[in-house]
């Protein structure tokens, strides 16, 4: 899962892995748990991190289930580990899915939720400026506009995660 906080990332990551029966790792959780046993914020998101890469590692090549990698992925190491894991795990496959939503839509749904602290202080005008801070995403991921009840998300992302 790829985008900007309040894209609905998290909301779709939960509903696949429902839907689906997959693990979905969730790094924000992992790094807030950090944050509340004294970490700092850079430390815990690093750690966050590497707990999460060694996570999907784990469930990939020795449980031999998918999971679901919740995050903003704006940084290309996210990528550039997520590739390794994968490439080193035989049959397995990177599929990514970004979620866009424009920025009224995205700061309406951070207010109705609990704060959280983040680091990300990315906030586009407009989608196209959203989309730049992507770029570095494979070409063949799913781009979905979740503006989109629920439903239709998870409808189109299951069928992007078959091909």
């Amino acid at each position: 899962m790829a985008g900007l906080p309040g894209a609905g990332k998290t909301t779709l990551a939960g509903s696949l892995g429902c839907a689906l029966g997959w693990h979905v790792i969730d790094k924000d959780k992992r790094k807030q748990e950090m944050m509340k046993q004294g970490d700092d914020d850079d430390t815990s998101g690093r750690r966050a991190y590497d707990l999460s890469f060694a996570k999907a590692r784990e469930m990939l090549s020795i449980q031999r289930t998918s999971v679901i990698l919740d995050s903003a992925a704006l940084q290309r190491f996210i990528l550039a580990s997520a590739r390794d894991i994968v490439s080193s795990v035989e049959n397995a496959r990177l599929k990514v899915i970004l979620c866009v939503a424009d920025r009224d839509l995205r700061n309406d749904r951070l207010r109705k939720r609990p704060a959280q602290i983040t680091t990300i202080r990315v906030d586009p005008f407009s989608i196209i400026d959203y989309l730049q801070h992507f770029e570095h995403l494979p070409s063949d991921k799913l781009t979905l506009f979740t503006h989109i009840p629920l439903e239709e998300c998870r409808a189109q992302a299951i069928d992007y995660l078959k091909t």
